[in-house]
């Protein structure tokens, strides 16, 4: 299995329907939405897809996210989402995410994610089965040669200066 450093995990056109009734650029909940179908491309090319739940009775679950919206994107642009795996161990994964507007290298918005594995019998946390932590730790060090995007470990706040 060869995954790209950065993984591009979402390519698709913004619909009308996503769009904020207030303005005409994507509704805040639907940036949201994208990068978790982001999320579900990348752990489904590591094989943690419908399968992994049947056989193995586990899913992953979020524990954490941020999002810094820095630009915004239109009905009809192409949203771009690429992943970086920035850490992994027995049980979680760190993942960090760009999105843009294709053809355009400005940001469009940033997040970033720890997900955890779970049994979905006990809801507890469990260590990834199946070779899913090999994968995992097989694509970090493809990207831990990577660059962290900007804003990547920060928590928010006001900086009074």
């Amino acid at each position: 299995m060869t995954i790209a450093a950065p993984f591009r995990a979402l390519e698709c056109s913004i619909k009308p329907e996503w769009l904020s009734a207030n303005t005409s650029h994507l509704f805040v909940a639907n940036y949201v939405t994208l990068f978790n179908e982001a999320i579900r491309n990348f752990f489904e090319a590591h094989g943690l897809g419908q399968a992994y739940k049947d056989t193995h009775h586990q899913h992953y679950v979020f524990a954490g996210l941020a999002v810094r919206y820095e630009r915004e994107i239109f009905g009809g642009d192409t949203a771009l989402i690429n992943i970086i795996l920035a850490d992994t161990d027995e049980k979680r994964a760190h993942l960090a995410m760009e999105m843009h507007r294709a053809g355009d290298p400005k940001r469009i918005c940033f997040a970033e994610t720890l997900n955890v594995n779970a049994s979905r019998a006990t809801g507890r946390s469990t260590s990834w089965s199946g070779g899913v932590g090999e994968k995992l730790l097989a694509t970090k060090a493809l990207h831990d040669a990577l660059p962290r995007p900007k804003g990547f470990g920060q928590g928010i706040g006001i900086n009074h200066k």
